[in-house]
């Protein structure tokens, strides 16, 4: 597939038009990477930002006693860290494959001197952040509106959407290997809520894990 098509393909470039996705390809860069790449690490100056073409990667930090705290899992044609479009400063986590991955990467100076001389994408842009304003907002309705058990199964859901692949009929794998903890941890609850919740899950065959511990959904169920 042609680097234009593959930007087409990223929800931030797709109302771009052919003239404008060839001043974004003169200012991307390819690269490809074996898992357990680090790409960046928090603190450190934020220039570049990402979009994933194929793999899948993991955003975490660590806390004071060592242990690592998973804030998101980011896949096939997401972008990541979506503060690094207008914002500068510092990375706010380290970022990781878990996979082989594929990426495209734009620095941040030269993107911001390529939208001062297209205010046409640029405006593009605001939109983009527009809609990603709303959907985080729907998430934290989410959180504060939903029980625990519906915020699990919107997570599931997202995961499913970003991260799986289809097994057969109604059945999907979610191709990262997550503990208990790393959901809790992505939802801050507690490790034995997410826990309870798996397990009741199980139960009315909505999840299943297979015999290497990854996570398998029943889409008609899970619905």
């Amino acid at each position: 597939m042609s680097l234009s098509k593959h930007l087409k393909s990223i929800k931030m470039f797709e109302t771009l038009t052919d003239q404008e996705l060839k001043s974004i390809e003169q200012i991307c860069k390819t690269r490809r990477v074996v898992r357990q790449t680090h790409l960046f690490y928090e603190q450190e100056t934020l220039t570049h930002f990402y979009f994933i073409l194929s793999g899948d990667v993991k955003i975490y930090r660590v806390d004071q006693e060592g242990r690592e705290q998973i804030i998101n899992y980011f896949g096939t044609h997401e972008m990541f860290p979506h503060h690094a479009l207008f914002r500068t400063g510092q990375y706010p986590a380290n970022a990781i494959t878990v996979s082989d991955t594929e990426f495209i990467t734009i620095e941040k100076g030269e993107f911001e001197e390529m939208l001062i001389t297209q205010p046409e994408v640029m405006i593009k842009m605001v939109r983009y952040l527009g809609d990603l304003i709303v959907d985080l907002q729907k998430r934290l309705q989410q959180k504060v509106l939903s029980s625990t058990t519906q915020q699990i199964l919107h997570l599931l859901r997202r995961l499913c959407k970003s991260h799986g692949s289809a097994i057969g009929h109604d059945r999907t794998l979610i191709r990262l290997k997550l503990t208990k903890q790393d959901l809790a941890n992505m939802l801050g609850l507690t490790r034995e809520t997410v826990s309870r919740n798996v397990s009741d899950f199980k139960a009315e065959g909505i999840v299943e894990e297979d015999q290497d511990g990854y996570l398998i959904i029943n889409q008609s169920k899970i619905k």
